[in-house]
């Protein structure tokens, strides 16, 4: 946990990765519960950026770390996500867009199986994303950048 290499939090981002793709295929619990594994990705995925800076393992600056948020739509709106759910309310934005949010949600309730799957879209900047695309695509962003500087 704490005290652990950047590695463990991109673990961890693999994990939530995989919480937000059963909330897609059908998970128990309801909305709100996929609503908060959504968050977590979101949250868990933008501070791998913190782990990287914060450990020297990592061998990356601030400035390259930063660098890939500010070149990644799909990154920045990760950012603003979890920013936004860390704070109540976003105050500084990444996307340009301080009303970026989980704007609606499409439900599939799977009678007699206590299971649900559900479908999230994020409005940013005028444009509806659907979550999974957006997490899918995030962890694709991290990965290229990581395996380039030859870190996985």
């Amino acid at each position: 946990m704490l005290g652990q290499g950047w590695q463990s939090q991109w673990e961890r981002v693999g994990r939530r990765l995989e919480d937000v793709r059963a909330v897609y295929t059908g998970a128990p619990r309801g909305t709100d519960a996929a609503v908060d594994l959504v968050l977590s990705f979101l949250e868990t995925v933008y501070h791998l950026k913190d782990w990287l800076k914060n450990d020297p393992g990592s061998r990356l600056t601030s400035k390259a770390v930063e660098d890939l948020i500010n070149s990644s739509p799909v990154l920045q709106v990760c950012a603003d996500l979890a920013n936004g759910s860390k704070h109540l309310k976003l105050n500084r934005t990444r996307t340009g867009d301080l009303s970026t949010t989980i704007a609606r949600n499409d439900v599939e309730v799977s009678v007699g199986t206590g299971t649900s799957a559900h479908r999230f879209c994020i409005a940013s900047g005028g444009t509806e994303h659907d979550a999974l695309q957006i997490a899918e695509n995030a962890v694709d962003q991290w990965s290229g950048f990581l395996s380039t500087r030859g870190l996985i």
